[in-house]
């Protein structure tokens, strides 16, 4: 298989490698842009689709179908995982762009609860099931495509880039949220404005769709073609070769997905909701840290090729464990100098992770879409996907935000303990049929 992949590496020109990584990125900016829009969007979303004379009870309703579409994510990454190891990467993405264009796009026309009652929030859940089944099997296979057509020494730097298109789409739903409250009256965003962002996914998704198919697939998943080693169960394979490295990237991606969600999705809304006009400067201030976020991924993925993944990801999740509590209690006070440069310190740390290149490193290449997807599929569900819902429940408990930025921080303990235990990956080719990472070097 070695001689097959270095034949048709060899073929492989610079410029098909910078397309590579923007058909990557591309589809993974707006399928997190659309994710995002509902998370930006929720107190909005609360009152058209939930109108309960209690307003924290709506919201409330519109984080459990925010927890829906996180918990549809697994069935997605089992589906895309499964099609992107037998069939090809670049085949599961397409799908996935096109299913997240649509439904996002559905969203965005769906009636009202006053306009056709109760059914009104049940195609909403059957949407946010859609998204979250495109959604589960997007980062994994994203993830895959960008780092096995990166060159050896450059894996970091273009995961950080497939990394820095999750902050900048989601930051870009953000800043639409924030752009329309901005621009619009309270009457015309409740009516009508909240839903351009979401039509908007159509077009984007469709130019998506256009640059994936007009790849070929990874030059490793070729080889693997070509060598015959195609996995015919990847789930069982990974669930019975690769236990110890879904164990140490569901953990790293439990901390961080519930970390983001809690920062970047739950917090600005509890602000808009317990200090009436803080909207504008709070969705400002996550923007700027998304924005930063983004600058900081391609950079800190560079320093991971040459330092290593685990010396980036251990220093930054400290660092989180360091800043989640005080940032949140800055944050929540409402200051604008002290709320800006709390995001800004909070996005340049989780931008700073080396994630995609490590994760991706972990598996075998027959069988990396589907320990990707599983991994992050299923952490991302059952800790990222409720981090809004249990802040909520915590904050109503305690009268306090620092409780669920507690939950954060252990959850960043957590990720250390994982991270510490797991092997370098850098500076290794990809592990290959019949490898084990660890033996990867040799």
């Amino acid at each position: 298989m070695s001689t097959d992949l270095e034949r048709i590496q060899a073929g492989v020109t610079a410029r098909t490698r910078r397309r590579a990584l923007v058909a990557g990125c591309i589809g993974n900016f707006v399928e997190w842009y659309d994710f995002a829009l509902y998370g930006a969007f929720a107190a909005v979303i609360a009152r058209t689709f939930f109108p309960l004379r209690d307003a924290a009870g709506g919201l409330l309703a519109t984080y459990m179908i925010f927890v829906v579409a996180f918990l549809a994510r697994p069935a997605g990454a089992l589906l895309f995982g499964h099609i992107g190891d037998r069939v090809g990467r670049r085949q599961a993405l397409a799908g996935g762009i096109l299913l997240m264009a649509l439904v996002t796009a559905a969203t965005g026309a769906l009636p009202s609860y006053g306009a056709i009652g109760w059914a009104a929030p049940a195609l909403l859940t059957l949407l946010r099931v859609g998204q979250g089944v495109a959604l589960g099997g997007e980062y994994g296979g994203s993830a895959a495509f960008v780092v096995e057509y990166a060159p050896m020494d450059r894996r970091g730097l273009y995961g950080g880039w497939q990394w820095a298109t999750v902050a900048l789409g989601f930051g870009a739903g953000i800043g639409a949220a924030a752009l329309l409250h901005q621009v619009l009256s309270a009457r015309d965003l409740y009516d009508w404005g909240w839903r351009v962002p979401f039509l908007l996914a159509l077009p984007l998704g469709l130019i998506g769709l256009y640059i994936r198919t007009r790849l070929e697939d990874t030059p490793d998943f070729r080889a693997t073609q070509h060598a015959d080693v195609v996995a015919r169960a990847p789930l069982v394979e990974v669930l019975r070769t690769q236990r110890r490295q879904v164990v140490v990237g569901f953990g790293l991606v439990a901390a961080v997905t519930v970390t983001f969600n809690f920062l970047f999705v739950f917090l600005p809304n509890h602000v808009v909701a317990s200090s009436g006009g803080q909207s504008p400067l709070v969705f400002a201030a996550a923007l700027a840290g998304l924005g930063l976020a983004g600058a900081a991924a391609p950079l800190f993925g560079a320093l991971s090729d040459r330092i290593g993944r685990r010396p980036v990801i251990l220093w930054c999740e400290i660092a989180l464990v360091a800043l989640i509590v005080p940032a949140s209690s800055v944050i929540e006070g409402g200051g604008t100098l002290g709320t800006m440069l709390a995001y800004m310190a909070l996005g340049l740390v989780l931008g700073a992770l080396a994630l995609t290149a490590f994760l991706a490193e972990l598996f075998v290449t027959r069988i990396r879409y589907s320990g990707l997807s599983l991994t992050y599929g299923v952490a991302s569900a059952v800790f990222g996907g409720t981090a809004p819902f249990v802040a909520t429940v915590l904050v109503s408990r305690s009268g306090s935000v620092l409780a669920p930025a507690w939950y954060a921080t252990a959850m960043s303990l957590a990720a250390i303990m994982c991270v510490h235990a797991a092997a370098e990956t850098a500076k290794r080719p990809l592990a290959t049929d019949g490898q084990r990472v660890e033996d990867a070097a040799t």
